[in-house]
């Protein structure tokens, strides 16, 4: 008996923790505006360098700053008046809210950029003992982050609970010959219970995506791979196996990582201005001279050994401006790729119009504040994801306030909630009013008394087209776009539709395709 006890301890802490963590400093992310006109002309080109990087975000800043690090004479455009794509931070009344990604989870290709900027002193961490809470029936449960926690973890039924030990230790179904969703592969491997109410609020708060068309192999790479590292059909001697792995590599980051931060398991970071801080002092870090704002990109032309883009300066269509270049690097979503290379008379990298088919569903970024007497309780935690069972329009909330110091002044919680996404796109039609006024409400009924009076609201913004959707397919898509690059020496796709869309993933792929670049370039 207390052997099977033991085993279905094991098992639990496994099925639950190993989910979470999969999910932990993946952030939402928001679109650029798409390139519409077409330009065929050739002239004199207005700039000529070795290395064009397109799009300020995250990916394409980091590209840029070791270009130049490395001394190559790299040019960075942004179609939008200031730098950073979708990392927006505003500041105002004391309070300071981020209205794209709002954390990151630190790795050693972020640890890196940010000593190599010498932004170390303007990090902050979050107490990583911090809950996730998912609301359920009227009531936050905290997700467990220990062994200890389990005990008092009632989100589940106890059937539920047995289900999903039963799960992680392989008595499930056989994987099947086809590509599974998230809702496919959870449901098998933890049964329909623990993906309602545990899973489904992550993929909703994460991807603000539908599991039942996200690819599990894409979306959620590092669970996939438990199964496939092991032995049984379940998940948890594939987990052994990559905590193995995991040491290893620990060791080997150790030794080369000697001279960076070593961090608690679980951090999440930002910076004391903002995780705008990042792209900003790249721009100083560049100059003036290295950075196009306003600019556009509306076509791309192959020209002998060099790349011809062309770009819309400001809001006239007639003032286009001609970069030449060895290599380009285009970080722009999607969507916009793929009309860039439909729309091209050269037939250059036809496989990108596929891309087209990645649909980025709308999401809204709402950060509101309240006075503290009007909480049900002090905030302690992360914040809270909503399964969409609970038939609640908002998709969770971070307790921004609760995560990091300096958010806001003191008598007040600062609340960034998130609203849409693939099953609700009907929130485009809703008003900045109601959709304050439907966050408020959801806010009320999970965190507020009920005299609470309506919020200060600091900022709304709606992003049209927001996280790319790695749907089935979607690996195969991105390879044969990879197939097609092949024959366009010195071009580059980036982007979160391809990286991954944590600040994470788009650091470690600016960094790397940086050295790759400069591998090109160096031998052309």
């Amino acid at each position: 008996m207390r052997c099977g006890r033991i085993w279905l301890v094991l098992t639990w802490l496994v099925a639950t923790t190993m989910f979470v963590r999969a999910f932990q400093g993946i952030q939402l992310w928001a679109p650029s505006i798409a390139a519409s006109r077409v330009v065929t002309r050739l002239r004199a080109a207005d700039s000529k360098v070795d290395a064009l990087v397109v799009g300020s975000g995250i990916s394409g800043s980091t590209a840029a700053y070791y270009l130049h690090k490395n001394k190559i004479d790299v040019l960075l455009t942004e179609a939008r008046e200031e730098v950073g794509g979708n990392v927006i931070t505003k500041k105002a009344d004391g309070f300071l809210w981020e209205e794209g990604p709002n954390s990151f989870q630190p790795n050693s290709a972020i640890l890196r950029l940010i000593k190599d900027l010498g932004l170390l002193d303007e990090l902050i961490f979050a107490d990583p003992k911090l809950p996730r809470f998912v609301f359920w029936k009227e009531r936050l449960y905290a997700l467990p982050s220990a062994l200890k926690d389990i005990f008092f973890f009632n989100l589940l039924s106890w059937s539920g609970r047995i289900r999903a030990g039963l799960g992680v230790l392989g008595f499930i179904a056989p994987k099947p010959d086809k590509e599974e969703t998230i809702k496919e592969f959870v449901t098998r491997h933890l049964g329909a219970e623990a993906f309602e109410r545990i899973i489904d609020p992550f993929v909703s708060g994460v991807y603000a995506g539908d599991p039942s068309t996200l690819s599990v192999k894409a979306a959620l790479k590092k669970v996939k791979v438990l199964e496939d590292l092991g032995f049984t059909r379940g998940v948890l001697d594939g987990a052994i196996v990559r905590m193995f792995q995991m040491a290893a590599e620990r060791k080997q980051a150790a030794e080369r990582d000697a001279d960076l931060p070593n961090l608690p398991s679980g951090s999440l970071g930002s910076f004391k201005n903002g995780l705008q801080s990042i792209p900003l002092k790249i721009k100083d870090e560049l100059g003036t001279d290295r950075i196009r704002l306003n600019h556009k990109l509306v076509n791309i032309e192959r020209h002998g050994d060099e790349w011809v883009s062309f770009f819309q300066v400001g809001p006239d269509a007639n003032n286009i401006s001609v970069v030449r270049s060895k290599s380009v690097l285009l970080t722009a979503p999607a969507y916009i790729t793929a009309d860039l290379f439909k729309s091209n008379k050269q037939n250059l990298l036809p496989e990108a119009a596929e891309l087209a088919n990645i649909k980025y569903p709308p999401v809204a970024s709402v950060s509101l504040a309240y006075p503290n007497q009007y909480l049900k309780r002090p905030l302690f935690g992360f914040g809270h994801l909503i399964p969409r069972a609970m038939k609640i329009r908002t998709l969770g909330t971070i307790w921004s306030s609760s995560l990091f110091s300096g958010r806001s002044p003191e008598g007040f919680s600062l609340l960034l909630s998130f609203i849409g996404g693939a099953q609700d796109p009907q929130i485009t039609s809703l008003s900045k009013e109601e959709i304050v006024h439907q966050v408020h409400e959801d806010i009320k009924r999970i965190l507020l008394k009920d005299d609470a009076p309506m919020p200060k609201v600091l900022g709304v913004r709606m992003w049209p087209r927001a996280i790319p959707q790695y749907e089935l397919g979607h690996m195969e898509l991105l390879q044969r776009v990879t197939e097609g690059e092949k024959q366009c020496p010195g071009l580059y796709l980036g982007g979160n539709y391809r990286t991954g869309i944590s600040i994470g993933d788009c650091i470690q792929f600016g960094s790397s395709i940086a050295v790759e670049m400069k591998s090109f370039l160096k031998n052309t």
